[in-house]
């Protein structure tokens, strides 16, 4: 990112949350950050990121505002922004905005206060985009039986390219003194 956080536990975050991201992925997420931190420092004195000054509990408002700001943006967006790039926007600008309450005296950040602060994140994220323990313990029980069944796994296989299908010919091994397409 071009703004360098001052905490080196929120930058390995940070790094570790780009080291993750798809080469598919990246130029979304990059947008997304960096539009959200236009968007948190415009207003100067009476920007977003400012209003964090004032506050009483400096982990959880960085973490709503990181999280109301990603999915306001979405909205404007009108559904265009990808779902596999909000998300780790979301957790970037979160970091962000703890290092800046750190920065300014609010909050020492360390270990307990990043567990913290992940924890609040997921909890609230998933109450936003309505996504409830039943639900997830649901997914998990669906794809638990998926991979206890061996014809699914197959046809999962088959698909990926992993497996072969059982109709399919056996074409041999390829010569190797057969010539290479495109070469005289």
């Amino acid at each position: 990112m071009a703004i360098l956080l001052q905490n080196k536990l929120l930058e390995a975050a940070e790094q570790k949350i780009e080291s993750s991201l798809t080469p598919e992925t990246r130029p979304n997420y990059l947008r997304i950050v960096v539009a959200g931190m236009k968007a948190a420092a415009e207003g100067g004195p009476q920007s977003i990121i400012a209003s964090l000054k004032a506050s009483k509990n400096p982990i959880h408002d960085a973490v709503v505002g990181a999280i109301n700001l990603v999915l306001m943006m979405s909205r404007q967006s009108r559904g265009t922004m990808p779902v596999k790039a909000l998300v780790p926007a979301a957790m970037t600008l979160m970091l962000h905005a703890l290092d800046f309450a750190e920065r300014i005296g609010l909050v020492k950040i360390g270990n307990t206060e990043l567990v913290q602060a992940t924890h609040l994140f997921t909890n609230a994220l998933f109450q936003r985009l309505k996504i409830t323990p039943t639900m997830l313990h649901g997914a998990i029980r669906n794809v638990h039986g998926i991979t206890q069944d061996p014809a699914k796994m197959e046809l999962i296989n088959r698909q990926l390219g992993a497996a072969k299908h059982p109709d399919a010919k056996d074409m041999g091994p390829i010569p190797s003194s057969a010539p290479v397409i495109g070469e005289p």
